[in-house]
């Protein structure tokens, strides 16, 4: 039963995306108390005591490998461990949960448009029409559609810092691939894990020295302990082995679940209301990521060779 959950990329991607999904009602809600870095900084402390101890042994067997390979994992630290989360709690200060979860949909999108600048095949009319009816959508979302605010660029701050926090995911998502095939899922997570908490670490003081943290009640170490637990740690290896298994550009598709979750969470949890600039926006986003996502593997520019 484990074996087949462990190797079953469209129920791990599902699991991933509901646990993400409510990475940004969680987020939105701390943002009020506790400042960006330290929600990161804590999140990953707690995901450290967790990791650690369970994949101690696969770590000290690939310490070897994982020396030779501290580059790439930095990098895979500082974009997806650090980078993703710490803007995404920075944008939700200035974006409400559901836009966060919406702009998160566009992960396929710059994984997309990055597999097709670093693999440099020539890119088709209906892929550049399936970016242009995303990109379309993501305007929609951060402009409210409304056509004077378009004009006078009034976009709001977090939809922005958003964008940069997916494309740091992006570029999380294709580095993992090449490093999966030296060292394991397990261990790509556990030795970039820690890299970002000790990078962090300088980060957080200097923050703290700016705004102290206050009084953390009962409501916000649940909170914390959703990120530490689901998001950071269940969401990542279900998503590395996923990727492993089918590679980035066809995992980023269940991506356009989290939006879905996010939604309908803060809808419950936050009472946020679901506009019809979410509906329509989030809607052309998820026809330009089927369109260039889901096409005949004989024409498919996001087909991977497998081998």
């Amino acid at each position: 039963m484990i074996n087949k959950f462990v190797n079953s990329p469209h129920i791990l991607l599902v699991f991933s995306a509901l646990f993400w999904g409510g990475n940004a009602v969680a987020g939105k809600y701390l943002a009020a108390s506790i400042p960006p870095v330290t929600i990161s900084f804590i999140r990953l402390a707690i995901s450290g005591f967790i990791i650690f101890p369970l994949f101690f042994v696969i770590l000290r067997k690939e310490w070897k490998t994982a020396r030779t390979h501290l580059k790439q994992l930095t990098l895979l630290a500082l974009t997806g461990i650090i980078g993703f989360n710490l803007l995404s709690y920075w944008a939700l200060n200035f974006t409400s949960a559901i836009n966060g979860s919406l702009l998160n949909s566009t992960s396929p999108l710059f994984i997309f448009l990055l597999s097709y600048v670093l693999t440099k095949e020539r890119i088709k009319i209906k892929y550049i029409l399936s970016v242009l009816l995303s990109i379309g959508g993501v305007i929609f979302i951060i402009t409210q559609g409304s056509l004077d605010r378009l004009i006078s660029f009034r976009f709001n701050l977090g939809d922005l810092i958003m964008i940069l926090a997916v494309i740091m995911w992006a570029i999380y998502s294709l580095l993992l691939k090449k490093i999966s095939l030296e060292i394991s899922p397990f261990g790509v997570f556990g030795y970039s894990l820690g890299i970002g908490f000790m990078l962090m670490i300088p980060i957080v003081f200097v923050e703290l020295s700016i705004i102290p943290l206050g009084y953390i009640s009962s409501p916000e170490w649940a909170a914390l302990l959703y990120l530490g637990i689901f998001p950071s740690v269940c969401s990542f290896l279900l998503w590395n082995r996923a990727v492993v298994l089918i590679g980035a550009a066809k995992a980023s598709v269940f991506l356009n679940l989290i939006p879905v979750f996010g939604s309908v969470a803060a809808f419950f949890m936050l009472g946020e209301v679901i506009t019809v600039a979410h509906v329509v926006g989030g809607s052309l986003v998820f026809a330009g990521i089927y369109f260039s996502s889901y096409t005949k593997k004989s024409s498919s520019i996001l087909q991977e060779k497998e081998g």
